[in-house]
């Protein structure tokens, strides 16, 4: 259908030359044709890419935070000017760009993030490291010289690296093809409103707050901070690993384990590294039910969950979580390349706004190759 779009500027062609009697030289139709295609083009490619986006979690780690004082950048410009008999000359002028001070941190995916002074202090605090001096020269630089400091991970001991209250937990995103979000074959899943996965009870996906998101959606069920922190450094440390996130969702037990399917058809199947575990506690938090699920094609440690919370009817959240350490290795994230041979269609009012686009497009340009 989307292809059909694809014509209209030769159709536009045809107008300007049997309608118009447009007699012009080639470069007018060659333009409209141009023109015309790079429009349809573009906007299918953007209407192709919001179908199939999707953004997943990814945790992480601080690896060093720093700190660059203020200083003032010099520019030097030249400026040509006429004097009043009529010869040019020219003018050198220094212009002063003054920046603030900055604080950012950098992780272990390579990123860097702008903070502020007070996380800057925070970690460097938590961390009790050796202080490192930062000196920048340049003759771009207002007194010759600017200078910072920063504080890097790398000067950690392995005992220091291995203990988790060093440990900076972070979460960033990246967005990927996700062609299953389109797929109307065994992929499509139950279409459920945030309305109605309100008033079921089932989750949202988390927001980051202050560079994180929560491991563990208690819901209604209380969750000591401890355990909050143990499983937010399980997706920073551990998970990433295997390409991992890790989400624990707690649901009321009477809610049944079939909710559990309706929060994987309200996640669409879960983006492709998370690995989501339900569990339906009773009112004194013992373990009633309990299912994983997650793309992998081998469904192993998701079965090997279930079974051990169900083994372990008093959760103990410590004792899990080291058991979970030992079994994620053998986890593998799907790989979604695996689903490139699911045929994109993109959906009417897409297609519409494609195509009303396109005829405004081609119209102006029939007006503007015509216009006296």
């Amino acid at each position: 259908m989307i292809a059909a779009v694809y014509f209209l500027p030769v159709i536009a062609c045809l107008v300007l030359h049997l309608a118009f009697g447009y007699n012009g030289d080639r470069t007018t139709y060659m333009w409209i044709l141009l023109a015309g295609e790079a429009t349809v083009a573009a906007a299918h490619k953007l209407a192709y890419s919001r179908r199939t986006n999707s953004t997943e979690y990814l945790g992480s780690l601080v690896t060093g935070i720093f700190y660059e004082e203020p200083w003032t950048e010099l520019t030097t410009h030249i400026e040509t000017r006429t004097d009043r008999n009529g010869r040019t000359y020219t003018v050198r002028k220094i212009r002063h760009h003054h920046h603030s001070e900055i604080f950012y941190f950098t992780t272990t995916t390579g990123k860097t993030f702008n903070t502020g002074e007070q996380f800057f202090c925070d970690v460097r605090d938590q961390w009790q490291l050796p202080r490192h001096s930062d000196r920048w020269t340049g003759c771009n630089i207002r007194g010759g010289v600017r200078y910072g400091c920063h504080y890097s991970i790398g000067d950690m001991t392995p005992e220091q690296f291995d203990t988790p209250k060093y440990w900076i937990p972070i979460t960033e995103t990246n967005s990927y093809k996700n062609k299953i979000r389109c797929s109307n074959s065994i992929f499509k899943f139950e279409k459920i409103s945030s309305e109605q996965a309100k008033a079921i009870g089932l989750f949202d996906y988390p927001d980051i707050y202050g560079y994180d998101a929560p491991c563990i959606l208690p819901g209604e069920f209380e969750l000591p901070f401890s355990v909050d922190s143990m499983f937010r450094r399980f997706n920073a440390r551990y998970a990433p690993e295997v390409q991992m996130r890790l989400y624990i969702l707690l649901f009321p037990a009477d809610k049944g384990i079939a909710i559990s399917e309706m929060q994987r058809a309200y996640w669409q199947g879960g983006n492709k590294n998370e690995l989501v575990v339900c569990i339906g506690l009773t009112a004194e938090s013992d373990i009633a039910w309990a299912r994983a699920f997650s793309w992998a094609d081998e469904q192993t440690v998701e079965a090997d969950i279930a079974q051990w919370l169900m083994k372990h009817r008093r959760l103990d959240w410590q004792e899990f979580h080291n058991w979970l350490t030992t079994r994620i290795a053998d986890w593998r994230r799907k790989e979604f390349a695996d689903f490139d041979y699911i045929n994109v269609t993109l959906p009417l009012s897409s297609f519409l706004l494609i195509l009303a686009l396109s005829i405004l497009e081609n119209a102006l340009a029939i007006y503007l190759a015509v216009k006296p």
